[in-house]
């Protein structure tokens, strides 16, 4: 069906028009070539725009902005409310057309940048449909609409990416950091980012020149529309005025810069080694052996757990069958503290950049976005069905920015990020459609370089050669220097004798990666250096979409799951279409020398190195399963696939649980799912708190009854909340949340009952776990990701009594005796009671949640925001899909 309908296009492309102008010929109706039964999709607060200089001053002075800046900001958040019980005829109201093209009085307007390139924008959300006569004409199109939407924000990411943000907004202490953490994490020169592009000529001789072709067009189209906003101020973002700036060209290697950025924080996993051994070290502090120490470290680092939630049940082994641990390849730094510290400290990005005009919250989520699918066999229609998307918290204008693309061998609708949106990143094809979730597989690990003195004698601390398969090396050292702007709102750099600022930065790389701190093993000077799967490789991505964009090349599942196994960064794809639903592990992860423990630093000598990549057969995947469903909310990936080193969540209990659970409750039931269905249960979720779904209840039984009027007053108040669903929502926008006594006390006694329960096993190292103990519900939206939700509910329900697989080693709950535990439970509870009366008063009543401190904000890029919305915990572009059935 598809190559039929890619022949069909390519023959309408060359047939001579007639009737109609040259400029407009290559403009598709309403619906070509599309498949969707129901596509629909949603991205707050809106496709959005910068505005211009007056534009912008009126904003400023309390006018309105373009409608499209937040037109689907109220469809979003409204959900809150209307979840569970959403009926089929209402998904229009939450969600927005996602069909290919404009309906013919549905136009709002329509520019012809070049002959051959044609953009409609719909009067209703303002989404650009580029249209060209030739893949070349579209690809232009793309960047053209992109700058024409996102110039500021692609200028920053450029800079932001090449660890120069203090040349582009100025040199305080915050954009200064940024550029220390991106040179600890990339830092490539000019030189290192052209050859990532000539790469891709030689990996596929095929499709890399196309992909260099496509870049090049691309970049044409984002450089005529800088060169027209040059000319044409109402064109011109009006924050270049404030920056007293002007953009500058685009270069292909620009592009480079930013997918480097978004994959660094997006795709990677790992490279926590150094914590981990300052959590080890810690512990034998405490007097505890290294027999001891090593076990606690096990159970509570669950990199194994047989209970984790995983997306597939196919047992996918990888990073857990190396043999016994030699002590030889292991490399603990003598103050892993303190050099723990050291690497933390340089590749942290700072909270915030510093612009002329207040703070850009620069903050990436690293795992956030959620997918539900399910299969023919267990949905209503017949039809695969999916509700699925990206998380990447929110942005004004958003980070994300919609486009729908058409020409010869592209037709496609989605989402990508400015600067690298050649490409539909995330969306939909003819008949199928695709997205995606943070994997955090292990793709960064931490070496140990032994320095050495070239001449002999004494080795500094500091010194620039390393040992290299026994022989001393000199390590890549270069300095980069520009003058920056000395204020965010001063005036650009000018000449010499002039008030410059000279920033230099130094990057240092043995061949394994980038030094990320320095210390002693053994009392030996050694340099700790990050080795990433996907250094040199960040635009080998191209490749995947190249095939992605083309109908002609997706025809089943099978070709989705080749099309991302050659995917360069670690995430989880996921596919639907008229037949099956599919998954596919994405990213290079690497094979550790035996011998090794993939959780400490190894030595970089040569003989504990990397062995080689993951293959695409044993890489984690999925087809329509017998389950009747795929589910995915950053959880692990398959039985047997070790968790990343930095990664301690992948424990008993996840959030994916709050989608798996219903969909799989329904299903044992008999029942056949339809998309409302999966629109209701993620609405449900969005709002639920995992503490309280499934901890608490395994809390509460710890607790029994208790007598105390007081106690069992709390424990009433947090029954009812359980009982209602857990839910952190109101009935009204922007309102109290229902149960908000119960969920103060929730929040006031977590972190407390994580304290009674770990902290008299681990003593003072309980301060040294380098997990998270919760990931509480904020203003980027998301949350319960990655906190100690799964060691609370294990260790419970063993001290209950309750089946537990994979038992841990030890008790930590009052040493494993229930009575004991009761205790410690129920003084932490008591603590957390006092709090709330100290705050708030004796009336549990008055006890209170500050919802508002939980909105969700949107972090401008620029000068104009958006007005906060409701907090919910849900991706931030969302698609909503059934295809029909071909024949």
């Amino acid at each position: 069906m598809r190559k039929a309908l890619g022949a069909l296009l390519l023959l309408t492309t060359l047939l001579p028009s007639i009737g109609a102008s040259a400029q407009t010929t290559n403009v598709q109706p309403y619906g070509k070539n599309d498949a969707g039964l129901t596509v629909l999709n949603i991205l707050p607060p809106g496709q959005g725009r910068y505005m211009n200089g007056p534009e912008l001053a009126a904003a400023q002075a309390g006018g309105p902005q373009p409608a499209h800046n937040t037109d689907q900001l109220e469809l979003y958040s409204s959900l809150v409310q209307a979840t569970p019980g959403l009926a089929e005829s209402d998904l229009a109201k939450y969600f927005k057309d996602g069909t290919f093209g404009v309906k013919s009085d549905d136009v709002e307007s329509t520019e012809t940048p070049k002959e051959g390139v044609t953009i409609v924008r719909d009067v209703g959300y303002g989404v650009p449909h580029v249209y060209g006569t030739t893949r070349s004409d579209t690809m232009f199109g793309a960047g053209y609409a992109s700058a024409e939407d996102r110039l500021f924000m692609m200028d920053t990411l450029r800079y932001v990416g090449r660890g120069r943000s203090s040349e582009f907004l100025g040199a305080s202490e915050a954009n200064l950091a940024m550029d220390r953490a991106a040179y600890a994490t990339a830092g490539y020169s000019e030189e290192e980012l052209q050859s990532m592009i000539d790469r891709l000529n030689y990996i596929d001789l095929k499709l890399g020149p196309q992909a260099i072709t496509d870049l090049d067009d691309y970049t044409a189209g984002i450089n005529q529309y800088i060169d027209e906003a040059l000319m044409d101020p109402s064109k011109l973002p009006g924050e270049y005025e404030a920056l007293q700036r002007q953009p500058e060209p685009w270069k292909p290697t620009d592009t480079v810069a930013v997918a480097s950025l978004i994959g660094s924080q997006l795709g990677v996993g790992g490279g926590g080694e150094l914590q981990n051994a300052a959590f080890y070290n810690s512990l034998l502090k405490q007097g505890i052996s290294a027999k001891k120490a090593g076990k606690i470290f096990d159970d509570l680092r669950e990199a194994e757990e047989p209970e984790a939630p995983t997306t597939t049940k196919t047992k996918f082994p990888w990073n857990n069958n190396l043999g016994p641990i030699d002590p030889k390849s292991v490399a603990i730094p003598d103050q892993p503290n303190q050099t723990s510290r050291e690497q933390r400290s340089l590749v942290t990005l700072p909270p915030y950049l510093d612009g002329p005009f207040g703070k850009i919250k620069l903050a990436f989520p690293s795992a956030m976005s959620n997918a539900v699918l399910v299969g023919s066999k267990s949905s209503k229609s017949d039809r695969p069905i999916a509700v699925m998307g990206p998380q990447t918290a929110y942005w004004s204008p958003e980070i994300l920015m919609e486009l729908d693309l058409h020409g010869p061998g592209i037709d496609a609708r989605g989402v990508g990020f400015p600067g690298i949106s050649q490409y539909i990143l995330l969306g939909r094809g003819q008949d199928y459609a695709w997205s995606a979730t943070s994997a955090d597989g292990d793709q960064v690990d931490i070496f140990a370089e032994k320095l050495c003195n070239p001449d002999g004698g004494e080795v500094a601390e500091d010194s620039t050669f390393y040992m290299k398969r026994k022989k001393c090396t000199e390590m890549y050292t270069r300095t980069d220097s520009w003058v920056a702007k000395p204020t965010a709102g001063g005036p650009p750099p000018v000449p010499p004798g002039s008030e410059n600022v000279t920033v230099e930065m130094t990057t240092q790389r043995t061949d394994n990666g980038i030094v990320q701190a320095r210390g002693t093993v053994d009392g030996k000077p050694v340099a700790f250096v990050a080795a990433r799967a996907s250094w040199g490789a960040e635009v080998d991505s191209a490749l995947t979409y190249v095939d992605l964009m083309d109908a002609d090349k997706i025809n089943s599942a099978e070709d989705f799951q080749k099309a991302f196994g050659r995917f360069a960064f670690t995430f989880n794809w996921f596919y639907i279409d008229e037949k099956d639903i599919a998954y596919q592990l994405g990213g290079y992860h690497p094979l550790r020398a035996k011998g090794t423990d993939p959780d400490f630093p190894v030595w970089g000598t040569g003989k504990w190195n990397w062995t080689g990549f993951l293959s695409f057969a044993k890489t984690p995947k999925d087809k329509s399963p017998a389950s009747g469903y795929l589910v995915s909310w950053n959880n692990k990936q398959a039985p047997g696939f070790r968790s990343a080193d930095s990664n301690w969540a992948y424990g008993t209990l996840y959030r994916s649980q709050l989608l798996s659970d219903p969909v799989a409750k329904a299903i044992k039931a008999g029942k056949k799912l339809s998309l409302i269905d999966l629109v209701n249960i993620m609405g449900d979720a969005a709002t639920r708190d995992l503490r309280g779904y499934r901890d608490l209840p395994f809390m509460l039984k710890v607790l029994g009854k208790q007598k105390d009027e007081r106690i069992a007053g709390a424990i009433s108040l947090l029954k009812a909340w359980m009982k209602s669903g857990a839910n952190r929502e109101s009935k009204e926008v922007k309102g109290n949340y229902e149960h908000s006594p119960a969920i103060a006390l929730m929040d006031a006694w977590w972190e407390r009952a994580i304290e009674a329960i770990f902290k008299p096993r681990l003593g003072d190292a309980f301060a040294s776990i380098p997990q998270g103990f919760d990931n509480e519900p904020n203003s980027q939206g998301s949350a319960y990701q990655g906190g100690f939700y799964g060691q609370v509910q294990k260790d419970l329900r063993t001290v209950l009594g309750k089946r537990v697989r994979g038992k841990y080693s030890y008790g930590y709950c009052g040493n494993g005796k229930l009575a004991a535990c009761r205790k410690a439970l129920l003084e932490s509870l008591d603590k957390a009671i006092k709090a709330l009366e100290d705050e708030f008063g004796a009336d549990p009543a008055t006890w209170d949640v500050d919802e508002s401190a939980e909105f969700i904000q949107f972090t401008p890029v620029g000068i104009q925001g958006q007005d906060p919305m409701q907090w919910q915990n849900r991706p931030t572009f969302q698609q909503v899909l059934e295809f029909k059935t071909s024949g």
